[in-house]
């Protein structure tokens, strides 16, 4: 039971948004940094990201089993693991998150509160997965800007820089979330599912996959304070890979990590 719990959580999909946070952490650390809170901050990250994706399965049952590629990410769709027994572990999931969150300030617990309930209301009743545009939206806020605003807040303060990150991470988590439900389509198609793309069609999602990841790009071009934030707009008219984008994402924000390390 044990290696169900474990493959439940999922940790392995959910490194990037582990990643954001710790961006966040990085960007935290211009001030003097506090090596026991960044501690505790990275163990609350992976958390709440093995709670998120914890409660998604669990309500997910209905998709995933329709879903060969997602059954078996899924041990609760498998029969390995209870819907009780992943509820349950859940809970203790998130309820250790938000003390360790606690202890971190009123600020820290504030955001970390907030993705938890955003994370939960996605993927249980009222499901907002399955609501069109509140599926983006949501999604960009629980797994884009937030993990990176909660790491970021470690200082107690946000910085303007700091926030053109986070929106960058914001619009880019809508063109995840995009992806995903265009994997997922022939499932939640059958499983009778309102997402985004299943209302506005197949053609229409990929077109805003790359209107948003463009956008992204502009903005972390443009918190460079470098006259190239046309070039990622450029992309929204290109037909590009989504790898070759998510690399291109993951440079840029790598970059912007060394600029804070370096004090540039």
């Amino acid at each position: 039971m044990l290696q169900a719990v474990l493959r439940n959580t999922r940790i392995a999909d959910g490194r990037s948004f582990i990643g954001m946070g710790l961006l966040g952490l990085v960007m935290s650390f211009k001030n003097a940094p506090n090596f026991k809170d960044a501690g505790i901050a990275v163990v609350s990250l992976v958390l709440y990201v093995a709670y998120a994706f914890s409660i998604n399965n669990c309500f997910d049952v209905d998709t995933d089993i329709l879903n060969l590629r997602k059954r078996g990410k899924n041990p609760i769709a498998s029969g390995e693991l209870s819907f009780r027994a992943g509820i349950a572990v859940s809970a203790l999931t998130a309820l250790s998150g938000v003390l360790l969150a606690a202890s971190l300030g009123h600020g820290e617990l504030l955001i970390y509160t907030s993705m938890v309930v955003l994370s939960t209301l996605y993927s249980a009743p009222p499901r907002l997965k399955a609501r069109p545009i509140l599926d983006v939206l949501s999604h960009g806020l629980f797994f884009g800007a937030m993990p990176f605003l909660y790491g970021a807040y470690l200082d107690g303060s946000l910085s303007r820089y700091e926030i053109l990150i986070g929106l960058a991470l914001l619009v880019y988590s809508f063109a995840m979330e995009l992806r995903n439900h265009l994997e997922d389509y022939e499932s939640d198609l059958k499983a009778d599912l309102r997402t985004t793309p299943i209302i506005i069609g197949k053609q229409a999602s990929e077109k805003l996959v790359i209107i948003f990841s463009g956008i992204s790009i502009a903005t972390l071009l443009l918190a460079f304070n470098a006259p190239l934030g046309a070039l990622g707009i450029m992309l929204a008219g290109s037909r590009i890979s989504y790898r070759a984008l998510d690399g291109v994402v993951v440079s840029l924000l790598l970059l912007h990590a060394v600029k804070i390390i370096s004090g540039a």
